[in-house]
């Protein structure tokens, strides 16, 4: 007995080692492709004369330089151009997508150079996404240097806690300093009202000041600086570091906080909008960007409420830092129980791929193993079809495109698919679901109707999922 016990107990360690080895496996791989991070530091010079900014953008690289990079240029940049330290051309362009290359890894510095025509003046004019996008690349600090050769009469402001300005005989000269990316800027020719603390600077055209500068020392605990703006003279804008409101309302707060939230994380500059993501998960309010949008919106409708409260824990409780798709795809792996690649797939391109959650469980018709694909999709689960009706032994055959044909025991079936009905023995059964639906690139058949139409039961198992008939 105590040999089997010891027996037993030494397998069980034996086991439990394995796993803790094979997750530790796989968290070093993530954690090495995603360190494909390059951290940078970035300075830019832009001069403002006439309608045209003039912009010289420096890239100081703090490790290894990529041999290649992308180079995602602002709308409407012209005369771009790009040079490493020895005057050597390193912009290219291949398959219509541009690219750096002869970085020289000795003096680890491009400079790049373009122009930007500004926007409409106005009494506050804002000026939003005006630099370029490298891939690979995580900012870590920007400075910004403004001459101001035609707005003499007016003032620079951006979202950074370290702001200067010099007004000089033909020139105006503002500096500005601060983490992360580039901060958005607003021109104003008014005269403004000014409050700073620790956390923000506010500024006003009217009412309001003292109330924002109440809620920003009430956020003191956040890491970051954000500069907000009151004003009726121009649109609400939100971005990380400056914030533009007409006016105080109930949701003010939460967007200071959303910024301020985005400030305490890192990513890539191309990936910025899973900072977005986050603290809007985090805040349970939707993002403002499109794909941050999209991300939130198929998260909170696939996940079920403790799954959802389950991956905003693990998000806040591990306070992560540097934030990548395969960290988040694995936290929601973590909380489901399916796999996923929804983070890494979204991140590859521009195009808003759903969030399917497939199982990696094997898939037992009968106590027979079958290949079929069984996934979570919006918080129900589907079997794929029409192979899992084919599992059962049962003949079906489609008999047109998206429209299956059925019959067991002397009843029919007619399955139209992203329909919310069926044929059952030729009368129609109307739903408020589509039992048969595209997910992805597949068909699948809701796992209710699959078990209630053909007589079987399905059950999630610790190691498998069984299909079994009815007795």
């Amino acid at each position: 007995m105590k040999r089997f016990l010891f027996t037993f107990i030494f397998s069980m360690v034996l086991i439990s080692s394995s796993i803790l080895i094979f997750q530790w496996m796989g968290f070093s791989t993530e954690s090495a492709e995603e360190s494909g991070t390059v951290e940078v530091n970035q300075s830019y010079s832009v001069t403002h004369k006439a309608d045209r900014f003039l912009i010289t953008q420096t890239v100081r690289f703090l490790s290894t330089v990529p041999e290649r990079m992308t180079i995602e240029w602002p709308e409407g940049a012209e005369g771009y151009a790009c040079s490493n330290n020895k005057g050597v051309d390193c912009l290219s362009k291949e398959n219509g997508k541009f690219l750096l290359i002869n970085v020289n890894n000795d003096s680890k510095e491009i400079i790049i150079t373009y122009s930007l025509k500004q926007p409409p003046k106005s009494d506050v004019m804002l000026v939003k996404d005006w630099y370029p996008v490298l891939s690979s690349v995580a900012t870590v600090q920007t400075d910004i240097q403004l001459t101001e050769k035609s707005f003499r009469n007016g003032k620079w402001i951006a979202g950074y806690q370290s702001s200067s300005h010099k007004k000089l005989d033909y020139i105006d000269y503002y500096f500005f300093d601060g983490k992360g990316e580039p901060s958005d800027l607003v021109w104003t020719i008014d005269e403004w009202n000014e409050k700073e603390t620790s956390t923000g600077r506010v500024y006003s055209d009217g009412a309001g000041l003292d109330g924002i500068q109440e809620q920003l020392e009430g956020l003191g605990t956040f890491k970051g600086f954000l500069t907000v703006i009151i004003s009726n003279k121009i649109k609400p804008h939100h971005s990380p570091h400056l914030i533009v409101l007409n006016e105080i309302t109930g949701e003010t707060r939460g967007d200071l906080m959303r910024s301020l939230l985005y400030q305490s994380y890192s990513s890539k500059d191309e990936d910025d909008w899973m900072k977005e993501f986050i603290a809007a998960i985090l805040l349970k309010a939707p993002p403002y960007t499109s794909k941050s949008s999209w991300s939130y919106k198929e998260i909170v409708e696939g996940l079920s409420p403790p799954q959802l409260d389950k991956f905003r824990q693990r998000i806040d409780n591990e306070r992560i830092q540097s934030v990548g798709a395969m960290k988040l795809d694995a936290i929601v792996e973590s909380v489901t129980g399916f796999q996923t690649s929804f983070f890494t797939e979204n991140d590859k391109g521009k195009e808003n791929i759903p969030l399917v959650l497939i199982t990696n469980k094997p898939i037992v018709f009968n106590k027979e193993s079958v290949e079929f694909t069984y996934i979570s999709y919006k918080q129900k689960e589907f079997i794929q079809f029409p192979e899992a009706v084919k599992g059962l032994g049962i003949e079906i055959k489609e008999l047109q495109p998206g429209v299956f044909f059925a019959s067991k025991n002397g009843n029919t079936f007619r399955f139209y698919v992203n329909e919310d009905y069926f044929i059952y023995n030729e009368e129609n059964y109307g739903l408020l679901i589509k039992p048969v639906q595209t997910i992805g690139d597949s068909v699948y058949m809701d796992v209710h109707w699959f078990e209630k139409l053909f007589k079987v039961k399905v059950r999630r198992k610790t190691d498998s999922i069984q299909v079994l008939n009815e007795t």
